[in-house]
């Protein structure tokens, strides 16, 4: 018998047409062979059934990753007044970064950029949530601390433990060149305006996180040429294998750099600066830049 933790899982058989050809010394072999025989074999088993379980997954994902492709905007829409472009780079099969753009009213354009807490799978299901959510409540038009707010409650009867999203919430108005936002514990934006960066001051909880919040306001007073960006926690806290972050800096550096290019432009040159950094240290998040340029 082939023994393997007190359990059976196959025997040896050996048969000779020669009459009494076996004697003690090959039973005695054949006890010593079996437990390697059988650890073999387990091990064989158990390779087959993590391929076949890996496989499964790959397919699942994938099949995921197709999906989350279509909640996404696949191209960013034409926006009167500004130039738009997105680049995503998730750290795994799918992403749990989410963004879209909402129709108002003429001229006006709602923008949410943010990101789920967590990675992988759930990270992503949670921000189909969220982005479900966003695509109902901003058919009533609200501005961008009222949109947060009822996100924020309608979460709050969704209770997911230890989910929560951090996002930024924008409002154009391409007939004042106004950017309105509300901060839900985003990353605040980086506005190239010719030589300088401004960093407009936005904060606030995240929602999903604590029940019946209340969101403030900002109005940044846009101009011809300013470039506006946003990242992802994965941009900035991109380590390389020193353990060095991205960070805030070296960011600003290179929109400065690029701050006169088209916007898809300065999303690959991001993505160029970070990868540069980096090296051949492996990505733990997922890295999202958005790009608005007014016209």
């Amino acid at each position: 018998p082939l023994i393997l933790r007190d359990r059976v899982i196959g025997v040896i058989d050996v048969e000779s047409a020669r009459l009494n050809n076996f004697t003690l010394e090959h039973v005695r072999t054949l006890t010593l062979l079996a437990p390697t025989i059988a650890s073999a074999v387990e091990n064989a088993r158990l390779y087959d059934e993590i391929t076949q379980r890996e496989q499964r997954m790959e397919h699942d994902l994938q099949a995921a990753r197709k999906l989350q492709s279509i909640l996404l905007p696949s191209d960013p829409p034409e926006v009167e007044g500004l130039q738009i472009a997105v680049g995503l780079k998730p750290a795994r099969e799918i992403s749990g970064d989410l963004f879209d753009f909402f129709d108002y009213e003429e001229g006006q354009m709602a923008i949410v950029f943010g990101d789920s807490s967590g990675k992988g799978a759930a990270a992503a299901l949670y921000a189909a949530l969220v982005g479900g959510l966003l695509r109902s409540l901003a058919r009533r038009k609200r501005g961008p601390a009222d949109l947060l707010r009822a996100l924020n409650t309608n979460l709050a009867e969704r209770k997911a433990e230890a989910q929560y999203a951090t996002l930024l919430a924008m409002l154009w108005d391409a007939r004042t060149m106004r950017l309105t936002m509300a901060n839900a514990g985003g990353t605040p934006p980086i506005i190239c305006r010719g030589d300088e960066l401004l960093n407009p001051e936005t904060s606030g909880v995240p929602v999903g996180l604590l029940e019946d919040r209340r969101y403030d306001e900002t109005v940044v007073q846009l101009q011809s040429g300013d470039l506006i960006v946003l990242t992802s926690d994965g941009i900035l806290d991109a380590f390389n294998e020193a353990g060095v972050e991205y960070g805030v800096d070296r960011l600003g550096l290179t929109i400065k750099r690029h701050c006169g290019d088209v916007p898809q432009i300065v999303v690959d040159a991001i993505f160029a600066d970070v990868q540069l950094h980096v090296g051949e240290a492996p990505q733990f998040d997922d890295q999202t830049i958005l790009i608005l340029r007014v016209e």
